[in-house]
């Protein structure tokens, strides 16, 4: 314990000072409440946020890609400080961790390539991150398509990974397979660092990486289900590792089901995510898509779970993620709200999109 304490000290200070300045419900109702986006701008200005967004804000035709990116280039900047506070008994793990970011900017020019975005929206979307990384993606962003753009990476394991899937990208002609296989790779790298930890520090990251493990495989297949894709694909899709907390009896019934009534009540009356189907089924009841609003149901059973690393004394690597899947809540928060008044949306609208964290 006193070990724990004199290695993680600075960053348990560090991020439950953060973690209270996270925007609370009051914020939020203020922020929704904005009379229009000039208004809006006026309230941010008061807010950390006003010297990061602030110059776009003003603009007669706010760029909405320009706030994105520097919403997302703070958060990975405010990341990068803290990870000098990490001690060398984490650092494997914190390097997988870190990896996501570039892991992301990849996913970003996979869905360009793909049509899901204009090239100069993808450009805008990237990340700056170290001098290396910024020229591999820089190479990666000249690829004329998604099968060079996965000759020309450098990381063999996740080349593999990606090529293994090119035939159902292909088939399929969604850029679901390849998004899949980038998040394949990134768990599974974390999983075998996480592995690796002892102590506290590996209860407080399976704790958290099982159910988001296990929220993503839920995710999966309830969401191949709408595609109709076939029970062969989605079971290759499946993160397969011993940190899922759903057994794979259970996933392949779970696949099997014939409609998502069914999937949602064998989830319901099978794992912990209980909660997260009550909500699905409702959707049925409420005659409203089946699948509406499950990323912000599944959100909040994970701001739960973030927001209980933070009990007790809480020196372990895990407040690290916890910290930061939080922040990453608020920054898609005010996206929601940003959104919402361009486009003219109601209070209760905006604010039915909030994730309290």
């Amino acid at each position: 314990m006193l070990r724990d304490a004199q290695d993680y000290g600075s960053l348990n200070v560090h991020m439950r000072a953060q973690r209270t300045e996270l925007f609370t419900a009051g914020t939020y109702n203020l922020l929704a409440s904005a009379t229009d986006f000039a208004n809006l701008h006026q309230m941010l200005a008061q807010t950390r946020y006003g010297d990061i967004i602030g110059a776009e804000m003003v603009k007669e035709y706010p760029n909405l890609v320009e706030i994105d990116r520097r919403l997302t280039q703070n958060f990975v900047d405010q990341y990068n400080l803290y990870r000098k506070f990490i001690p060398k008994r984490a650092k494997g793990f914190v390097d997988a961790y870190s990896y996501s970011h570039f892991l992301n900017n990849i996913k970003v020019i996979l869905s360009a390539l793909h049509g899901a975005s204009l090239n100069e929206d993808a450009r805008g979307m990237l990340i700056n991150l170290t001098d290396e990384e910024n020229m591999q993606i820089e190479d990666l962003f000249r690829s004329r398509d998604a099968e060079e753009l996965i000759t020309r990476l450098e990381n063999e394991d996740l080349k593999n990974a990606l090529d293994a899937v090119l035939g159902e990208y292909k088939y399929l002609d969604l850029v679901y397979p390849l998004i899949i296989a980038v998040d394949q790779y990134f768990f599974s790298t974390l999983c075998k660092e996480m592995n690796k930890l002892k102590g506290a520090d590996k209860e407080s990251t399976k704790g958290f990486f099982s159910a988001k493990i296990g929220i993503q495989n839920l995710e999966i297949i309830l969401r191949s289900k709408t595609f109709d894709v076939s029970p062969t694909i989605v079971k290759n899709w499946i993160m397969q590792t011993k940190f899922c907390p759903l057994r794979t009896e259970f996933r392949d019934k779970l696949i099997a089901t014939q409609n998502l009534e069914e999937a949602f009540t064998y989830i319901r009356d099978e794992t912990t995510f209980k909660e997260l189907a009550n909500r699905l089924i409702e959707n049925l009841e409420a005659e409203r898509p089946p699948l509406e609003n499950f990323d912000r149901y599944a959100d909040q059973f994970m701001v739960h779970k973030a927001n209980s690393l933070f009990q007790g004394a809480s020196f372990n690597i895990g407040i690290l993620p916890a910290f930061f899947y939080l922040k990453e809540l608020e920054i898609r928060n005010l996206r929601t709200i940003i959104l919402g008044k361009i486009h003219k949306r109601s209070i209760n609208d905006i604010l039915d999109k909030i994730v309290l964290v």
